[in-house]
C-alpha cells in the first residue's frame, strides 16, 4: 500500500468523495435519461392525440379546427393529405393565429404536381400519423411534434450536470478531509498522550473529554487499562520487593552463621552449624519451589495436561499433611477437570495451614452443590478476621505473630491456592467454621459445567 493511503483521514476522504462522484455519475445519468423520456413521451402523446382528435372530426364530417389546450412546443402542425398524398388541409396547432406551417417531409416522391416534396424526417422531429375513412374518401392525418427546444433543455441540463456534478464532489471531499481532519484530532491527541506514558509514568492518565461519543468511551478505556497496568506494575514490584526480602533473610542467617564459626573455628559445633544450615537450605528451596508453582499457575501462556480425575483422590493422599491435630474426613467421589498436580497442591496447602493454625482439630469436607464441587477445610484456631478474608491470599501476606516464619510460612500457599483455583475455573474464600476458626471453602466447577 502506498504510503499516503496509511494515513486513516486520506483513506476516508478518498473512500466518501468516490462514492459521492459515483453516486452523482449515476444519478445524473438517470436524471437524463428520464427527463429525456418524460419530454419526449409528452410530445409523442400530444401528436397522437391531436391526430385522433382531427381523424375523428373528420369521420363525423366536422370541420377541423385548432384545439388551443394543446402546449406551445409540443407540435409544430398538423396536415391531413388525400389517397394521393396531397395535403388537403393544414393545422398550425402549435401556435394560436398561425396561418402556414412547413410541409411534412415524407419518404416517397409526389406524384402530382402540387403535392409537398417528401424528405427524410429530421432528428428532432417525430410524426405521428393515422388513415380513415371520411366522407370525401381516405385521408391521412399527420402530426409532426418539435422536439428542438426539448433537445435544447435536455443538452443545457447534461451541460450543468458535467460542470456542478464534479464541482459537488470536489466540495463533498474537502468537507470530508476537514470533517475527518476534527474528527481524528481528540485521537491524535490521546495518541500522542498515551505515547508519552511509560513503565515509570503510569500514574498519569489521559484527559477524558465530556463528550458522550466514542473518542470518550475510548479515553476511559484506555485510562481502565492504565489502571490495570499500573496495579499489576505495583503488585509485581511489591512481589520483586517481598520475594527478594524472603531470600535475603536465610542467606543473611546462613552468611551470619558461617561467619561466626569461622572466627571461632576452634569453639564452633559443626555438625550443629551444618544442622541450622541445612534446615535454612530447605526453606530456601521451599521458597523458591513455591514462587515457581505460583509463576507457573498465573502464566496463562503454559501448556497444562488437563484430564477428568477423582478429586476426593487427590485430596486423601493430602491428608497425611495433617500431623499435629485431630482430623476428621467425609470425603464423597467427585469427579473435576484440571491438573492432578495443582490441585494437589491446592489441597496440600489448605491442609498444611489448618494443621499450622488448629488448636486439635481440623475436618475435611469434599461433596457437590449444584454443577460444582465443593472442598471444605475447618479448623478450631484463632479464625480470620472479616477485614482480613481477603488479604490472606495476596502475597507473602501473614496475619498475625502465630504466621511467621518459625510456623515454616513464608506468605504463599493461599496466594498460590486462589490461583490454582481460578486458573481451574473457581475460587476459594475464608469464612468462620462451625469448629470456631477458619474455614477454607474450594468451589469447583464439575466436568459438565465446563463449556468450550
Amino acid at each position: 500500500m502506498p504510503r499516503f493511503l496509511r494515513s486513516l483521514r486520506v483513506r476516508l476522504t478518498l473512500t466518501v468523495t468516490l462514492a459521492v462522484g459515483l453516486t452523482l455519475a449515476a444519478a445524473s445519468v438517470l436524471f437524463v435519461v428520464a427527463m429525456s423520456r418524460t419530454l419526449f413521451g409528452r410530445a409523442e402523446a400530444a401528436a397522437s392525440a391531436e391526430v385522433d382528435r382531427v381523424a375523428q372530426a373528420l369521420v363525423r364530417g366536422e370541420p377541423i379546427t385548432d384545439r388551443p389546450g394543446v402546449p406551445a412546443g409540443y407540435i409544430t402542425a398538423i396536415q391531413v393529405r388525400d389517397d394521393a398524398g396531397r395535403v388537403v388541409a393544414v393545422l398550425p396547432a402549435a401556435s394560436p393565429g398561425a396561418t402556414s406551417a412547413r410541409p411534412v417531409p415524407s419518404s416517397r416522391p409526389s406524384p402530382q404536381p402540387g403535392v409537398v416534396p417528401q424528405q427524410a424526417p429530421p432528428r428532432d422531429l417525430r410524426v405521428a400519423s393515422r388513415t380513415v375513412m371520411t366522407p370525401q374518401g381516405r385521408r391521412t392525418v399527420i402530426a409532426v411534434s418539435r422536439l428542438g427546444q426539448i433537445s435544447q433543455s435536455i443538452n443545457l441540463v447534461e451541460r450543468s450536470l458535467v460542470v456542478a456534478a464534479p464541482l459537488l464532489t470536489l466540495v463533498v471531499g474537502l468537507l470530508t478531509w476537514f470533517a475527518v481532519d476534527r474528527s481524528l484530532r481528540p485521537i491524535e491527541a490521546l495518541r500522542v498522550r498515551t505515547e508519552a506514558i511509560s513503565h515509570s509514568t503510569l500514574a498519569e492518565r489521559l484527559p477524558e473529554p465530556k463528550t458522550g461519543d466514542e473518542v470518550e468511551r475510548l479515553a476511559r478505556t484506555l485510562n481502565e487499562m492504565l489502571d490495570r497496568l499500573d496495579a499489576g506494575a505495583r503488585v509485581q514490584r511489591e512481589f520483586l520487593s517481598d520475594a527478594s526480602h524472603e531470600l535475603r533473610t536465610p542467606l543473611a542467617a546462613m552468611r551470619a552463621e558461617l561467619e561466626v564459626s569461622l572466627t571461632h573455628r576452634g569453639a564452633a559445633d559443626w555438625r550443629a552449624v551444618a544442622g541450622r544450615l541445612h534446615t535454612d537450605t530447605r526453606r530456601l528451596e521451599r521458597l523458591t519451589g513455591d514462587l515457581l508453582v505460583l509463576a507457573r499457575s498465573e502464566d496463562l501462556t503454559v501448556t497444562r495436561p488437563v484430564e477428568t480425575l477423582r478429586f476426593d483422590e487427590v485430596v486423601a493422599g493430602e491428608l497425611p499433611t495433617v500431623s499435629h491435630v485431630d482430623l476428621t474426613v467425609s470425603l464423597e467421589p467427585v469427579q473435576v477437570l484440571g491438573v492432578a498436580a495443582e490441585l494437589a497442591r491446592l489441597a496440600r496447602n489448605l491442609l498444611d495451614n489448618a494443621d499450622r493454625h488448629a488448636v486439635a482439630t481440623v475436618a475435611v469436607r469434599l461433596g457437590t452443590q449444584g454443577n460444582r464441587a465443593v472442598l471444605t477445610v475447618d479448623d478450631d484456631g484463632p479464625g480470620v478476621p472479616p477485614e482480613q478474608r481477603e488479604r490472606v491470599f495476596d502475597r507473602f501476606f501473614r496475619l498475625d505473630a502465630g504466621r511467621d516464619r518459625s510456623s515454616g510460612g513464608v506468605g504463599l500457599g493461599l496466594a498460590m491456592t486462589r490461583s490454582i483455583a481460578r486458573r481451574h475455573g473457581g475460587d476459594v474464600v475464608v469464612r468462620t467454621a462451625p469448629l470456631g476458626g477458619a474455614r477454607f471453602e474450594v468451589r469447583l466447577p464439575l466436568p459438565g459445567a465446563i463449556t468450550a
